[in-house]
């Protein structure tokens, strides 16, 4: 039983000790490793040139009054078929532009005198 257990223990030493034996010869004579690729730089290119990073973008304050859109009849307060300027708003474009859409000035303004006020404001100006 000592002789089997000598013989297990003995394989594998024999075995790492042979391993472990390999002189310069042995390794020359096995098949060459590839060499590993040269490293070439690459092609020189110009960078594009630095520029500051865009400043985001904000919205500028209303220089003139904003049309607020809002529909005749709600702007009609007391259902008369015309608005006054009391009906309004003080920051709505018809508020503060309420003498040039009067056009037949009878201090009230028709749902005609509305939209033509709208257009007229929409309507691009001429450079």
């Amino acid at each position: 039983m000592k002789a089997l257990t000598m013989l297990s223990l003995a394989l594998p030493v024999a075995l790492l000790a042979t391993a472990c034996n390999h002189t310069a010869d042995d390794m020359s004579a096995a098949e060459p490793a590839a060499a590993p690729a040269a490293m070439e730089p690459a092609p020189a290119t110009a960078a594009p040139p630095m520029s500051a990073p865009a400043a985001p973008t904000v919205p500028e304050p209303a220089t003139t009054p904003m049309d607020s859109g809002t529909a005749f009849e709600q702007m009609d307060e007391n259902g008369d078929g015309g608005i006054t300027q009391e009906e309004l708003a003080a920051t709505d474009m018809l508020y503060q532009h309420f003498g040039a859409a009067d056009s037949d000035a009878n201090g009230m303004l028709s749902p005609a005198e509305v939209d033509a006020h709208r257009a007229a404001m929409a309507a691009p100006t001429p450079n």
